[in-house]
């Protein structure tokens, strides 16, 4: 800085100047070290859970890609295998690292190899009478009702995606509700896609958690007592959840009109059938359609006014309500609120990121960081290797993770942080700043989904 001032006098260059060069070159070297910043939070060395999650993305979708290739059996021989070589060259540590990191690349191939057997099911050639429990409300599609129901076999329960006929002369469709159990003779068949699909419908279905497909006649069910002995835990606690789900709205139907109760039914209980075209259409053209789905938003504005109530609750009840319990009770709050708006894959992937917060927030650590967000992705990928398809899932984690890199080195652009007085441009500047650096990490993958969908309706 003093060679600039120096040269700066020898030419005859005002006071004023000066200042405007030293602010200059103070606010480059400020960017510069924005940007070494940025460049080290992108070394992958730096994150654990950043070089474990990579080598088992890259195996689930190989696993997937390999589809019945290979099987889980072979999967499971060569993991094992790698696990034994791992030990073995426990004293070459760079090596031993690489076959580590191949060990985590098999363990993605097996765990989606065996999701995918599991929804491999060999269905009866005929027509069976089966009995069920019907997991939705039926919505009236034409002239069938469409419904999920969780059918009873002899090992594990099926679910699956139901169209029943209706009987516009007696009506005995309306007596079905969520939770009804049915007896019912149809056939049981494998998802398949319509002739000229260009989404591959079945494959959706299959990757969450559909069996089969059904078409009930009118005249073959009727509403019988069904036992859930054969449902997990998860899944009776999913419908008594759902049972609940529904007092709740017609609580709600009695103390608001048809169009507010929609939206509020949607943004707090996650039931969206209520919503009409023309309610999503001006949503869609406002760019709010986001907010009529439960997200991590909604979520995350819950977790802050748990955390503010508990707060309060610390200062006037410090035995009782101390920083751990507290927070192990926001978390049982939140996670009881999951299972009763119906554990859909959006509100549970930010569950588990909050969940993580919180811990994090408890061992004292940095609460919010890539080494954070990946452990999150490792969670969700092993509990279920099929997140990895999600399209939501890919936009999240993609665009937290931008945020995460890009939100430092965009809001130094321009310098407000020594302007006090500018609080209300600051806030507005960071809120640009952070769409700004999510929308830098979206969009190859948008415009990659973009291209894909006009070409299809294109052609």
């Amino acid at each position: 800085m003093t060679k600039v001032l120096i040269f700066c006098k020898s030419c005859k260059i005002s006071k004023s100047n000066v200042v405007v060069f030293q602010f200059f070159f103070l606010h480059l070297q400020e960017v510069h070290e924005n940007i070494n910043a940025v460049k080290k939070k992108m070394d992958l060395l730096m994150y654990p859970s950043v070089k474990l999650l990579v080598p088992l993305v890259l195996g689930i979708a190989v696993g997937d890609a390999l589809g019945d290739d290979v099987s889980s059996v072979y999967w499971w021989i060569m993991t094992v295998s790698m696990i034994v070589i791992t030990f073995v060259v426990w004293r070459k540590k760079y090596l031993q690292s690489l076959l580590l990191l191949f060990t985590v690349f098999l363990i993605g191939g097996t765990f989606v190899s065996m999701k995918r057997q599991r929804t491999h099911i060999q269905l009866p050639n005929t027509q069976i009478t089966f009995k069920a429990v019907l997991l939705s409300n039926p919505v009236i599609h034409g002239k069938v009702i469409q419904t999920d129901l969780m059918v009873m076999t002899e090992g594990e329960p099926m679910k699956v995606k139901a169209s029943i006929l209706r009987d516009t002369i007696t009506n005995r469709y309306q007596t079905l509700h969520l939770g009804d159990g049915i007896e019912a003779t149809a056939y049981l068949e494998d998802p398949m896609n319509f002739s000229d699909a260009t989404f591959d419908y079945a494959k959706w279905l299959k990757r969450h958690g559909y069996f089969a497909e059904t078409f009930v006649f009118y005249n073959q069910w009727q509403k019988t007592k069904v036992s859930l002995r054969q449902m997990s835990f998860l899944q009776r606690t999913l419908l008594v959840a759902a049972g609940h789900r529904e007092r709740l709205l017609k609580l709600l139907e009695t103390n608001l009109d048809s169009s507010h109760l929609a939206i509020v039914s949607a943004m707090t209980l996650g039931d969206k059938h209520l919503i009409s075209k023309d309610i999503k259409e001006d949503y869609s053209i406002t760019g709010a359609s986001h907010v009529l789905a439960l997200s991590g938003l909604h979520l995350t504005i819950l977790y802050g006014l748990l955390i503010f109530i508990m707060s309060w609750c610390e200062h006037i009840l410090p035995r009782i309500f101390k920083r751990g319990i507290s927070e192990l009770l926001i978390l049982f709050i939140l996670w009881g609120y999951v299972v009763l708006v119906g554990m859909s894959s959006s509100v549970v992937r930010s569950a588990v990121m909050l969940t993580i917060y919180s811990f994090v927030t408890l061992l004292n650590r940095e609460r919010l960081s890539v080494n954070t967000l990946a452990l999150t992705a490792i969670i969700m990928l092993v509990s279920n290797p099929y997140n990895l398809f999600d399209i939501g899932f890919q936009l999240s984690f993609i665009s937290v993770w931008s945020i995460l890199l890009f939100y430092p080195l965009i809001y130094e652009l321009i310098p407000l942080q020594q302007k006090k007085s500018l609080v209300v441009v600051r806030w507005l500047w960071g809120m640009i700043a952070v769409s700004l650096a999510a929308q830098l990490g979206t969009a190859p993958l948008d415009s990659l989904l973009f291209r894909k969908s006009f070409h299809s309706l294109c052609c």
